[in-house]
């Protein structure tokens, strides 16, 4: 018999960097869904799962299946035979990935530089683990930024900094200002990472001038670029928001394409552009090559089967995403439209006089709103608007690295219905008008 007596035993956390994260807010917000399950939550930023249209999977499977079997001249159970196994690193539809991409993003690339991660967090994660050295680089980020970059970071021992976000984007006054200070400690600036299009969490886009500029300082000062469009699809105003990648005339943007918002998050694929090639032993190789190798040691390959749904889902619809997601971007559209409604509505500043410090910003696109409050809020007070206003919000300070955001809370409307944003905005109200009287 075999006793079991792991659970006496105690152990040191293998990784201390793990306990200087702090908060996992995250977590937090997740506990508190569950406590309050009646809560209205603008916490998720999760896509609308009545878009998801699952129900096609197996249809565009199988037409990949048929379409493969033909093209190549073999048979269907050859085909599977084939997406059962393990597969290239890179990826089994590059073909179909380059076509997309040049029709819906104008980025025109070889099929080679294309690698197909397991969601935008493993391109994230196999971008930093092969480009940057952990002694003498440092990663910029938008700050406040995403916390899959800044936490991945900090876990495994890489230097991260913050850089302020501006209505034109991350400030690049204060990216200069960084290199030459890291410059001045004998450290580099490697990598220079944005979300471009509506970012997570303050829903601003950067200007086009903006986007010239960073792709010229990268080159002045010999940095890359790691821009993930995520948002990038959810565009509100009829406008164009070129990519830093389609712009990109000397190889300085790594392009990772989340397709957890386009199409849904279960899926967990994403599409990385790396088009750089560099100097290694007085070889020049491929930079997606080197990523392909790190990718090996990480998930070894994307799974095939998912891989091919999305491939058949690419030939059925002439290679682009547009037509197929019009219904689903009108969809969020007219959600943040009845948001700011609301917002407009509830806090008017002629029928309620506490209501004239409250603020927000109308973000062209995307699924978050930021909301300026005259007093700072923490994490009891979302405990607090939750247990007794049953209404969950995201403190701004949680995606700051240091300090930030006390008096901002993020919403995501991605997720709720227009009922449930009235409701909610209301019952949000309630609580901020009880902050203020108090």
């Amino acid at each position: 018999m075999i006793e079991k007596t792991l659970s006496t035993h105690t152990y040191d956390v293998v990784n201390p960097l793990l306990t200087n994260l702090g908060e996992d807010v995250m977590g937090f917000l997740n506990e508190v869904q569950l406590q309050y399950p009646k809560a209205i939550s603008f916490a998720s930023g999760r896509p609308d799962a009545n878009y998801f249209d699952i129900e096609k999977f197996s249809e565009y499977l199988n037409f990949f299946i048929k379409t493969t079997a033909l093209e190549k001249g073999i048979t269907e159970k050859e085909v599977l035979n084939d997406l059962g196994q393990y597969n290239r690193t890179k990826g089994i539809i590059n073909n179909e990935i380059a076509k997309y991409l040049s029709i819906d993003e104008s980025i025109q690339t070889d099929p080679e530089d294309i690698i197909i991660t397991v969601g935008a967090q493993e391109g994230i994660a196999m971008g930093i683990m092969t480009v940057c050295d952990k002694d003498k680089d440092v990663i910029l980020v938008e700050d406040p930024a995403y916390i899959g970059i800044t936490h991945f970071s900090k876990i495994n021992g890489y230097d991260v900094d913050g850089i302020p976000v501006t209505s034109e984007g991350i400030s690049l006054e204060k990216v200069e200002e960084k290199i030459q200070y890291y410059r001045s400690i004998d450290k580099n600036v490697k990598v220079v990472y944005v979300i471009p299009n509506f970012q997570n969490p303050t829903g601003i886009a950067m200007s086009l001038a903006n986007r010239y500029r960073l792709l010229e300082l990268a080159e002045t000062y010999n940095f890359l670029i790691f821009e993930d469009n995520a948002y990038g699809d959810f565009s509100y105003e009829d406008k164009e928001y070129p990519s830093l990648k389609s712009l990109d005339k000397n190889n300085r943007a790594i392009y990772l394409r989340s397709l957890s918002k386009t199409l849904y998050p279960s899926l967990r694929l994403s599409l990385m552009v790396v088009t750089q090639s560099i100097s290694v032993r007085g070889k020049i190789v491929r930079l997606s090559d080197l990523m392909a190798k790190t990718k090996g040691y990480i998930t070894v390959n994307t799974p095939s089967i998912i891989q091919a749904m999305f491939g058949g889902l690419l030939r059925q619809n002439k290679y682009s995403l547009k037509e197929l997601n019009q219904e689903k971007i009108l969809g969020m559209k007219t959600k943040r439209d009845h948001l700011l409604k609301c917002l407009e509505e509830t806090f008017d500043t002629e029928k309620y006089t506490w209501a004239k410090h409250i603020k927000w910003n109308k973000p062209e696109g995307g699924f978050f709103i930021k909301i300026m409050l005259p007093f700072e809020v923490t994490k009891q007070d979302v405990l607090d608007c939750a247990e007794r206003f049953k209404v969950i919000f995201t403190p701004m300070s949680f995606f700051y690295l240091e300090e930030g955001g006390e008096k901002e809370l993020r919403l995501a409307f991605s997720n709720l219905s227009l009922e449930e944003i009235k409701t909610g905005v209301e019952q949000l109200a309630n609580y901020i008008e009880t902050k203020i009287n108090n």
